[in-house]
């Protein structure tokens, strides 16, 4: 501070350009905030692909807003974030009982940032003075930030408090997860409770929404659309998030995925992963965890709208180890791995539909010859023969598809 007690020059500069950097959303930054976050939540918080996703989004909603209001006025309070995707996981913590893990992940992800805020801060000043006020500027509305915005958070969710713990949905939430997880109880007496009886066969959907966008009517209508293409005899649709629901159809008729999708198509931003159909109580379940296995692949492809586990269970099997998947993918394809796309793809049809150029075309709605001409030079970089390698060739493409990113 200079004699007259106003702020050192360059200080205010030194917090506006190192927000500047985190509006950017530099990779390392946000990589370890989330990691920071999830290694202080527990389950279904770390794994569960909707509440994953709304842990990433509330974890930038948050960093984004801080940055934002700190760049525009360094000095003065950032008001607390009650953005959708902030409320939204912090209420699907307070469904299940565990709302305390919000302090605890909310200092980790402040502690994460900050580590990364003071090493930005060095990359734009090298005044002792200048950055020593900086620094204390920014601890300090970043701190307050976290309080004010748990604050708000705990005030928010203590106004819903009859409502969350009153709520139906809620009640038929904790049912349906001690069936999914085996508890011992009363088959009956669980399907009366649920309205919905666990003989026979059952074929499970997750659906889910963007959780900067959740659309509580869209997943309903949605949910309703399977239900109405299927003619199931029974459905059971239970709000799981914020952001997504878990639906099961009582002996459904089988329906091609291209028929389902084509139903719920023209829902904007809901999103179906289905199971299998399977049957009895442990059908149920099974049903289920593999259609939350393909929403996990599904998350990869944010353009994906539909798939099914018959889309997706191949790759589940290969990248059980991911790391070795990739290595796979690499030693098999060569320099396909990280040719065109749309010359990746075309081979990956092109296998689907058994090797067969005219299946191909139709399926990529492109001529017979452009196929031929994407096929022989797709052929000429495999380090292996397509003739006598066309199963591997086959995997390894359907691996690079779902894993949304091309080996290095």
């Amino acid at each position: 501070m200079t004699r007259a007690g106003t702020p050192l020059p360059g200080a205010d500069g030194v917090v506006q350009s190192v927000c500047e950097k985190l509006l950017a959303e530099p990779a390392e930054v946000m990589s370890d905030l989330h990691d920071a976050v999830f290694a202080a939540a527990i389950e279904p918080f770390r794994t569960e692909p909707s509440l994953v996703a709304e842990i990433t989004a509330s974890s930038r909603a948050n960093l984004l807003h801080w940055a934002a209001s700190v760049r525009s006025a360094p000095r003065e309070p950032v008001t607390a974030n009650l953005s959708a995707e902030v409320v939204g996981i912090a209420r699907d913590a307070f469904r299940r009982g565990v709302e305390q893990i919000l302090v605890t992940a909310y200092h980790a992800g402040h502690n994460a940032l900050w580590r990364h805020w003071m090493r930005l801060a060095f990359t734009v000043s090298s005044n002792p003075v200048v950055l020593q006020e900086a620094l204390d500027v920014a601890a300090r509305s970043l701190a307050d930030f976290v309080d004010v915005t748990l604050a708000a958070l705990a005030a928010q969710l203590e106004s819903e408090r009859a409502e969350l713990t009153r709520d139906s949905h809620a009640q038929r939430f904790e049912l349906v997860s001690l069936v999914l997880e085996g508890a011992p109880m009363a088959n009956d007496r669980a399907s009366d409770r649920l309205g919905y009886r666990f003989e026979g066969r059952h074929t499970a959907a997750v659906l889910w929404t963007d959780p900067g966008a959740p659309d509580r009517r869209g997943l309903q209508r949605a949910a309703e659309a399977l239900g109405a293409v299927t003619q199931a005899q029974q459905t059971l649709d239970v709000i799981a998030s914020s952001t997504s629901v878990w639906t099961w159809l009582a002996n459904a008729t089988a329906v091609d995925a291209q028929t389902l999708a084509a139903a719920t198509s023209h829902i904007e931003g809901v999103r179906i992963a289905m199971g299998p159909a399977d049957t009895g109580v442990e059908g149920f379940r099974r049903s289920h965890l593999d259609a939350v296995e393909t929403q996990r692949l599904m998350q990869r492809l944010p353009d994906l709208h539909f798939a099914s586990f018959a889309d997706v269970q191949l790759v589940t099997l290969a990248t059980y180890n991911e790391q070795r998947a990739i290595e796979f993918v690499a030693r098999t394809l060569g320099r396909v791995a990280t040719a065109d796309a749309e010359l990746r793809e075309t081979l990956r049809i092109y296998i689907r539909e058994q090797f067969s150029a005219s299946r191909a075309a139709r399926t990529l709605f492109a001529h017979r010859n452009t196929v031929l001409n994407r096929i022989q030079r797709a052929a000429e970089m495999l380090p292996v023969s397509l003739d006598t390698n066309g199963l591997e060739i086959g995997v390894a493409l359907e691996i690079a598809h779902w894993l949304g990113h091309q080996p290095t």
